[in-house]
Order: C-alpha cells, then sequence, then structure tokens
C-alpha cells in the first residue's frame, strides 16, 4: 500500500512516529513521512517537510482564532481549521501523493485523513497518542477556548477512520464512551525499538532522571520541592526540551530550595539516544498530577524507555502505570505531593534499586517493540485484504 504518515510535530523528535514509519517501510509498504523540520537523519522511505512553524506568538494566536469560534458554531471547525499554512502544504503533499492508507497522528490531522479519503478513498488509520478532548482539562482557558474545537475535528474523523489505535488501555477504553458507538481501539503502546541496556548496580551516588518534555502538569514541580529532604546520595536530572520561561521558572525554584548543587538541567537528546543515556542514571521519574482523563490513562513513552535502560521507576498511582509496575515489581508508587515523592524516593535502599532495575529489563523484555509492531502490521495487513482491489 502506499502509506502517508502524516505527524505536526518536529519528526526527528518524534520516536513514535518514526518507529512506525520504519515499520511499515519494513513491512513492503510505499512510505511518505510528512511533517515539521527537522528531517530524520538515514531513513529509508521518503519524508517531505512542511514549511517552518511561526512564531510561539503567532502559534498562540493562530490557536484561539481559529478555535475559540466552534464555541458558537462546531460546524466552523473545519473551515477554519485549513486558515493554516502547514496543513494547506500537507493537504497539497497528500494529493500528489495519492495515498491508499493515511496514518493520521493526534487528531490535527484527521481533516486531512478524510479529505484523501473522501478524493482518492484512502483508509484512515487513527493514531491518537492522547486523549484529545481531556489533554488539558485542568486548565479552563483551554476548556473555553479549544475544547469544542477539538471535540468537533475529532468527533467527526475518529468515526471516518477505518482503525483507531492508541497508547494505552484506559485511553482504549475511554474514546467509545466519548464517542458512543465507536469500537474499543487497539493498544500499541508506546515502546522503544532499542536494544536493552545490560544491568548495572547502583554506585555511590544514585542518580534520578526524569526525561521528556519539561512543561507544567508533568509534576516537575512537586519533584524539585521534594529535593531537598531526599538523602544525600541522591542526585537529580531534568532532561529535556523546554520553553525558556518554564526553565528559567523551574531552575529559580531549584535556587529558591537551596539544590542547586544536587539538580543537572540538559537539553533533550536525539530519539536513538534516549535509552543509551538514560541507562547512566538508577532510578526514572514520571509522577502526573491526576488533574485529568488524559492524565489518568498516560502510558508514557518515557516509562517504556525507562525500563529499557534497566532503570527502577516511580510512577504516579495511576491505572495504566501502576498496573505494570506492580506486575513486574520494578519500582514504586508516588502522588504528585513533594512529601509523598520524599518518602518513597528515601525508602529506595541499594538493595531494593538493584532488584527493581533486574525487574525493568524482565518487563522491557515482553513490553517489546517488536510485539507493538506485529501488531501494527496485522493491523495494515487486514486494511491490504479488505481494501477495494485487495
Amino acid at each position: 500500500m502506499r502509506i502517508a504518515v502524516l505527524d505536526f510535530h518536529s519528526l526527528a523528535n518524534d520516536s513514535r512516529v518514526l518507529r512506525t514509519a520504519e515499520a511499515l517501510h519494513r513491512a513492503g509498504h510505499e512510505v511518505l513521512l510528512i511533517g515539521y523540520g527537522p528531517a530524520p537523519k538515514d531513513v529509508p522511505y521518503r519524508v517531505a517537510l512542511l514549511p517552518d512553524l511561526p512564531s510561539p506568538f503567532l502559534i498562540r494566536a493562530g490557536i484561539l482564532l481559529r478555535q475559540a469560534p466552534a464555541n458558537l458554531l462546531p460546524a466552523s471547525s473545519h473551515f477554519f481549521y485549513w486558515l493554516h499554512e502547514g496543513r494547506r502544504s500537507a493537504r497539497k503533499l497528500l494529493r500528489d501523493f495519492r495515498p491508499e492508507a493515511v496514518h493520521a497522528n493526534d487528531w490535527t490531522t484527521l481533516p486531512l485523513a478524510l479529505d484523501a479519503k473522501a478524493r482518492f478513498g484512502a483508509r484512515i488509520v487513527y493514531d491518537s497518542h492522547e486523549m484529545a478532548i481531556a489533554e488539558y482539562e485542568h486548565s479552563l482557558k483551554w476548556r473555553i477556548a479549544a475544547l469544542s474545537h477539538v471535540r468537533a475535528i475529532e468527533g467527526r474523523g475518529i468515526r471516518a477512520a477505518d482503525a483507531v489505535i492508541t497508547v494505552s488501555p484506559g485511553i482504549a477504553d475511554a474514546l467509545p464512551e466519548a464517542y458512543p458507538g465507536l469500537a474499543r481501539p487497539t493498544v500499541i503502546r508506546n515502546v522503544p525499538d532499542a536494544t536493552l541496556a545490560p544491568f548495572r548496580p547502583v554506585g555511590a551516588t544514585i542518580e534520578v532522571l526524569f526525561h521528556g518534555l519539561l512543561r507544567d502538569n508533568r509534576g516537575l514541580e512537586a519533584i524539585v520541592d521534594s529535593l531537598p529532604h531526599w538523602r544525600d546520595e541522591f542526585r537529580l536530572t531534568l532532561r529535556g526540551q523546554a520553553a525558556p520561561s518554564y526553565l528559567e521558572a523551574l531552575k529559580a525554584r531549584a535556587e529558591a530550595r537551596g539544590v542547586t548543587q544536587r539538580i543537572r538541567f540538559e537539553p533533550a537528546v536525539a530519539p536513538q539516544e534516549v535509552v543509551s543515556r538514560a541507562s547512566e542514571a538508577d532510578l526514572g521519574l514520571c509522577i502526573l498530577p491526576d488533574s485529568s482523563r488524559h492524565n489518568r490513562f498516560a502510558l508514557p513513552n518515557k516509562l517504556f524507555e525507562y525500563l529499557a535502560a534497566g532503570l527502577a521507576v516511580v510512577v504516579s498511582p495511576l491505572p495504566d502505570m501502576a498496573e505494570i509496575v506492580t506486575r513486574y515489581r520494578c519500582g514504586s508508587l508516588a502522588s504528585d505531593d513533594a512529601s509523598a515523592i520524599t518518602e518513597v524516593i528515601n525508602g529506595l535502599d541499594r538493595t531494593a534499586l538493584d532488584h527493581m532495575k533486574r525487574q525493568a529489563l524482565v518487563a522491557a523484555a515482553e513490553l517489546s517493540w517488536n510485539r507493538e509492531r506485529e501488531t501494527l502490521v496485522g493491523l495494515y495487513d487486514q486494511l491490504s485484504r479488505t481494501r477495494p482491489g485487495g
């Protein structure tokens, strides 16, 4: 099949999208990956880049102007959607490519997939990385300015999709509740395609890591607030991209807590280096506040990256993450609260951490991309057999 994989993020940094495109190419499909630069290096399939994103101010202004009208007139969402240069450029690329299937990553790509379906009969596979209608439901501004627009776009697209996949059992259960009549999506977890790190026992210093996007609603403030009370042998690294203003606020918070000597701020690393760099640590953190359905059903890729790196983990007591940690005995649970985080971390001695680190590698071996890839490729095999002329 000719498959267009659409993604409105930086392609070089979106590991799930790169794994998807690679798996479909290896399965014999003709793949065109469309999204924003920088382009991934040395990939065996075609890549088409969209125009550079405008400034953050223009992005925010554009979102407000395009999305807020849906509060009064939901049908306006599909008109205003196209008032975005990148989306119009992606539509032209799709029309030139004439795909037989569109792999639509997140709700923002669904109207493009619908256009390809109407013009060429393309099949639609909707890959819901997040629970779109709940992603920022903790924010009143977002609920007022964007929720109606997101619901209108996703609702139309998800019902027209030939298959829906998502990252966690919780989201797979929640989507049919949000859109009655929808079949339960297929779960394809965000597990890395990486060689497992060798076991490394804990040393004199216990290195604690958070990697991923540094932003609010990810428990980072509570983590920094807890750091002064950790045992002396613990050190913390925060690694990832961040808005300059948010990064400065985190650094100021660390300085106010007197922990600047115990915390490192590092830039993000390339997707292919995430696991190997994470393996330098001993304990990985993924502590989300239970502030929305989006967080409650989260099963972040960082959890699986920590496991592949052989790290013990501390995660929120949210259903999907807690189930994995409890089943494999590879970590502990802590709520988004500085005192709770402190209690859990100080309760981990080197013997416990070494046991959890070994169990993390057991979990990673079973929760592998090889298995998830088979599910993805099997889904497209089924679409190939059922398409006209297939």
